[in-house]
């Protein structure tokens, strides 16, 4: 059976290159294709041009090049269509997966429809069931997103509250799969002394909030902070955070950090602080407690897990969130045992292997 990726941006995770930026849908993409092409199925991914060739192979993964960047503009859509019909039909896949709010969900369902392919659809953040990306997004994007989730054979969604908000608002069932989360290397339950707060995700204005985490390294002047994040591909607001940063004594920036270093971070880190307004899950919390990391995070608790398993705060507002760090920073038996805590809690509920075994149920059963 052969299965292909459309994710612009997963180049990194598969080439192990520095592209500096890459999110939490690439990530959970390249983990799953990477487990089924061991399986046996034939994996092709449609990524962004990084400068690489037209088509690549890693670790028996086919990768296409699909230039997206620079063509966002609108009157560069028929060219971006024409483009990815092409690249489509190259991959010559049986399934088509895709996942993120874009318009692209569209083309890519029309053309499993013009060629009886079959399109999977995964939805990536709250923002696809909340009204956030009906509000922001584009005339032609909201068409072409919508039409295309409804011709989506299946649809897998995050959480529960996903679930049960996709059927209210659109009437369209869906399938609970978690985030897999790779754990071999997340493995330090022993922190450095003194503890550090850490905040991991990708540098943008929209609902990232990465200014908070700032104003929390300059509340607490007594702790060490670690901000780690690529551009996202606004490189004035990035570069405005880096300034910004370098002149807190008590807070390292540094920038972009690829995926084979990053659970280094991870596994040195006693707190991750989460700033966001909203999310989807964030890979960067199943990182945390892999490492044995609890959270603090401001807004977003997917299904209310960090309060019912005890894995960190969900503080509400950026006061609460100060003081929650800080109680931290001061208890590491309360550290200590949350950071187990979520650990235990990726082990059962996010597991590689068995978030892999859901997804090749999906496709041979579609």
């Amino acid at each position: 059976m052969k299965i292909c990726f459309f994710s612009p941006g997963a180049y990194s995770y598969l080439s192990q290159r520095n592209t500096g930026s890459a999110g939490g849908a690439e990530l959970h993409q390249a983990l799953v294709a990477k487990e089924l092409a061991k399986k046996g199925f034939d994996i092709s991914f449609i990524v962004d041009d990084y400068g690489q060739e037209n088509v690549e192979v890693q670790d028996g993964i086919k990768i296409l090049k699909f230039p997206i960047r620079g063509y966002t503009n609108v009157i560069y859509f028929p060219l971006r269509v024409y483009r990815l019909l092409k690249v489509l039909e190259k991959a010559g896949a049986d399934i088509y997966y895709q996942r993120a709010a874009t318009a692209e969900t569209g083309i890519i369902a029309f053309f499993c429809a013009m060629r009886k392919r079959k399109f999977v659809y995964g939805m990536s953040s709250d923002i696809e069931v909340n009204g956030i990306f009906t509000e922001r997004a584009k005339f032609y994007e909201r068409i072409l997103y919508n039409s295309g989730v409804k011709r989506a054979k299946r649809i897998i969604v995050q959480s529960e509250y996903q679930h049960i908000m996709l059927k209210k608002k659109s009437d369209l069932d869906s399938i609970i799969i978690k985030n897999p989360c790779y754990q071999a290397g997340c493995t330090e339950k022993n922190k450095p002394d003194p503890p550090v707060v850490l905040w991991v995700g990708t540098i943008k204005p929209e609902w990232k909030q990465p200014g908070l985490f700032l104003e929390l390294a300059r509340a607490i002047p007594d702790a060490k902070f670690q901000m780690v994040g690529g551009s996202g591909g606004n490189r004035q607001f990035y570069d405005g955070i880096k300034k910004e940063a370098e002149l807190i004594s008590n807070l390292e920036f540094t920038g972009f950090v690829p995926y084979p270093e990053i659970n280094n971070y991870f596994n040195s880190a006693s707190i991750l602080v989460n700033t966001s307004t909203v999310e989807g899950f964030s890979n960067t919390f199943l990182q945390a407690w892999a490492g044995y990391t609890p959270v603090v995070s401001l807004s977003v608790d997917p299904d209310e897990i960090i309060c019912k398993y005890k894995l960190g705060f969900h503080s509400g507002t950026f006061e609460q969130m100060v003081f929650d760090v800080k109680t931290l920073i001061k208890n590491k038996e309360l550290r200590d045992e949350m950071g187990m805590n979520g650990r235990r809690y990726v082990e059962k509920e996010h597991d590689l292997r068995k978030i892999v075994e859901k997804y090749t149920e999906v496709f041979e059963k579609i």
